[in-house]
């Protein structure tokens, strides 16, 4: 049968009935992985929570491409918890603005990091507990101009090559001491 506008040169290359299929292997594989790294990508489960122990707080300054991070405002010497279960990979002070800081993995290469603490409690090594373990307080150390919390969400160690920022808000949107006004 001819088809109009067909054009012979246009002809099939695949044998009779070998067409690819997007019920292919190679293609469920590809969708597989691509449905990983999609759910990889939006950061903690629900099970992450608010990271400041007072409902008095609130977000400051959200995520943007210039602010790769949220900030959360509350009174100097509140505590700071972390928003998921993991490992202290980093508790110090570092000369990069962020001043005193800890950072935690939280497994399948997800970590965050909490900024211009005033004082870090934990240490490297120790494994904490989802809005449990206090890890510090917070304060304006490093460069912040005011007492708050800056909180990143990364995919891979935290600025190691290769690594990502991505938004924290999914991650820190619930919890026992999430403020009321965003429940």
């Amino acid at each position: 049968m001819a088809y109009p506008n067909s054009d012979a040169s246009q002809v099939s290359t695949h044998p009779r009935g070998a067409r690819a299929s997007w019920r292919s292997p190679h293609r469920l594989v590809l969708a597989a992985v691509a449905a990983l790294l999609l759910v990889g990508l939006a950061g903690l489960p629900s099970s992450a929570a608010w990271p400041i122990a007072s409902r008095d707080s609130y977000l400051s300054r959200g995520y943007s491409s210039g602010h790769r991070a949220d900030d959360l405002a509350a009174t100097r010497g509140t505590r700071v918890v972390p928003i998921g279960t993991g490992r202290v990979v980093f508790a110090g002070w570092k000369s990069n603005c962020g001043g005193y800081q800890v950072w935690i993995a939280h497994g399948d290469g997800r970590y965050t990091a909490y900024y211009h603490l005033g004082k870090e409690i934990v240490y490297s090594g120790k494994p904490v507990t989802r809005q449990e373990t206090i890890l510090g307080t917070v304060g304006s150390s490093g460069c912040a101009t005011g007492a708050h919390l800056h909180v990143e969400l990364w995919k891979g160690f935290p600025w190691r090559s290769g690594s990502y920022r991505v938004n924290p808000w999914g991650a820190i949107d619930s919890g026992l001491y999430l403020p009321s006004r965003y429940r």
